[in-house]
């Protein structure tokens, strides 16, 4: 652990000494020692840390709050001997506000500068198997808004989740079975005859109406030739969902990588029903008196799980539903060895989280290590307006559009920096401007800022500032900007115990910001040798931090800007 969140621990541990030495002095009547809070205050006035430990036993104690607060403190000076409490005072109906000594903020620095990109990083989540399964859109298409955007949360919290000391393993399910692949085959055929010229071609009912599926078989025809019209239409339409699948998943993989996104497995639904996993699956349910017959289907009974409706799993021509062929491929992940299994959906899915859960539980698999993530809509904006149209489907616009409007960098952050059950909406000419209203350049421009200024001494010349003489920082707001970077273990352990990834985006435009505060008010190289040396210890454990959030981000850290 590091250095703040075992100093808290400390100190929150020295009050529940305090009290049990007030116990034993007979000054406190409380037989056990009740929770109490130990906050960061939002008005630094009222100091680095603030508990509310004398309003909590009060009443137990038959004594006013700031009265108890007063033996309360006393008892804490009895036994705290950490050397980091510099000050102690009691404020408004009874809260205990404590202050750092300059020391603490030194000793903060110098392990952000002694870990440097692995400042931060603990062993929160250590001997978790995680598999994280986002995206999975099926390859029947482009990825919209709402797979850039689970891409984002996903591969930021896998970052969390490394840091945190977790394996992980991205997951991209491809659902390539099923209806939804039948129905695509069908749109590709019907547009094949209708590129050849075919007139009166009718069009499947529950079809694919994008218009890059007329891109797709006009791109077939380009390379193969028109040979397809001669053969059986099963044989030609199961030659085009091939050639489509492959294209379209080359797409998929090419415009995710340049998101930043590169998965560990691809993993394809058909292997599930090749496999016999659906068949071991559905017998292990059976074992358990799970499943039954009605009408040449085979039921699972959901509804002895607290579901309202059974839920079919064998249709009666023999096929698996996608429920059925979804628990074999979640069994399929226990039984690879993970203990965790995280999934973002959509939330529009929100009402297949329950059954699904059930679902392991059924087949003896645990239902608390499946999570899922539910995910809010995005809403582009572009010149104050809704944009709806794609130039290239007609329809949404698409992954590659938004890339080549706002850039990687702009589109990963401003997809995390809300709460992935909060509606986004997505501002374009925000996210392209170059002001400190746009977050990123914000937060990039901070980081080349550092670069600057360290430029300016040299790489050869900044290891002799960085020796062990005491950090002494004079002014609040570098005080401030200390207590900033000793924040990031503990907002990556909420990041990733909470699974909230935007915690992170949010204390990267936090440290930004106070950097910024700093470099409009402090010199850091016309200065006395010693504030010189101070100064550029604090940016460089400044520029550690600032890399590390980056990178867990997926953005860049220019140099210079």
């Amino acid at each position: 652990m590091g250095i703040i969140i075992d100093l808290e621990k400390k100190i929150k541990e020295n009050w529940r000494k305090g009290i049990a030495l007030g116990q034993d002095k007979s000054l406190l009547l409380l037989s056990e020692i009740p929770s109490f809070t130990l906050e960061v205050p939002k008005d630094k006035k009222n100091g680095d840390y603030a508990t509310n430990i004398a309003m909590v036993i009060s009443k137990s104690e038959k004594k006013n709050p700031r009265e108890l607060a007063g033996i309360l403190v006393d008892l804490f000076k009895e036994v705290d001997d950490s050397e980091y409490i510099s000050k102690i005072e009691i404020a408004g109906p009874g809260f205990i506000n404590m202050y750092l000594t300059e020391k603490y903020l030194g000793e903060i620095i110098k392990e952000a500068i002694d870990q440097k990109n692995n400042y931060g990083h603990n062993e929160e989540l250590k001997g978790e198997k995680i598999n994280l399964e986002f995206v999975s859109a099926n390859p029947t298409g482009l990825l919209h808004m709402g797979n850039a955007r689970g891409a984002a949360i996903g591969d930021t919290l896998a970052n969390v989740f490394k840091a945190l000391g977790a394996e992980v393993i991205k997951e991209y399910y491809i659902n390539d079975a099923g209806n939804q692949i039948e129905n695509f085959g069908l749109s590709l055929d019907a547009r094949f005859r209708e590129a050849l010229g075919e007139k009166g071609v009718i069009f499947p009912e529950n079809g694919y109406h994008g218009a890059d599926i007329m891109v797709t078989v006009k791109g077939y025809i380009e390379k193969n030739g028109t040979g397809l019209i001669n053969v059986s239409s099963e044989e030609r339409i199961a030659t085009l969902i091939e050639y489509s699948l492959s294209e379209k998943l080359d797409h998929i993989k090419t415009y995710l990588g340049k998101f930043g996104l590169v998965y560990d497995v691809w993993y394809r639904e058909s292997t599930i029903h090749n496999s016999g996993a659906i068949e071991e699956t559905m017998d292990t349910l059976k074992e358990k008196g799970y499943l039954y017959e009605n009408e040449g289907a085979i039921w699972l009974k959901t509804t002895s799980m607290g579901e309202e409706k059974d839920e079919v799993m064998i249709r009666n021509n023999g096929h698996p539903t996608y429920f059925a062929a979804d628990i074999a491929y979640h069994k399929n992940k226990y039984d690879r060895g993970f203990n965790r299994l995280i999934n973002i959906w959509g939330a529009d899915h929100h009402g297949h989280v329950a059954r699904m859960k059930r679902a392991m539980e059924a087949i003896g698999y645990s239902a608390d290590g499946l999570e899922v993530i539910l995910m809010q809509l995005v809403r582009l904006y572009k010149n104050g307006e809704i944009l709806r149209m794609s130039k290239r489907t007609g329809t949404y616009v698409t992954l590659e559009e938004l890339l080549e409007e706002v850039g990687k960098d702009a589109a990963r952050y401003f997809f995390v920096m809300r709460n992935p059950d909060s509606h986004l909406d997505f501002d374009m000419d925000l996210a392209k401007s170059d002001s400190a209203d746009n977050p990123v350049f914000y937060i990039q421009y901070a980081y080349a800022r550092i670069s600057s200024i360290l430029r300016q001494i040299g790489d050869g010349e900044i290891d002799k500032y960085l020796d062990e003489t005491e950090i002494v920082l004079g002014l609040d707001i570098e005080k401030e900007l200390a207590l900033k970077i000793g924040e990031l273990e503990k907002v990556l352990i909420d990041a990733g115990v909470r699974r909230e990834p935007y915690r992170v985006a949010a204390f990267a435009l936090e440290l930004a910001t106070l950097f910024h505060q700093f470099y409009s008010s402090c010199r850091v190289l016309n200065e006395e040798e010693h504030v010189k040396k101070n100064r550029l210890k604090l940016i460089i454990a400044t520029k550690y931090t600032l890399e590390n959030v980056l990178g867990i981000l997926g953005v860049s850290a220019p140099e210079r800007m």
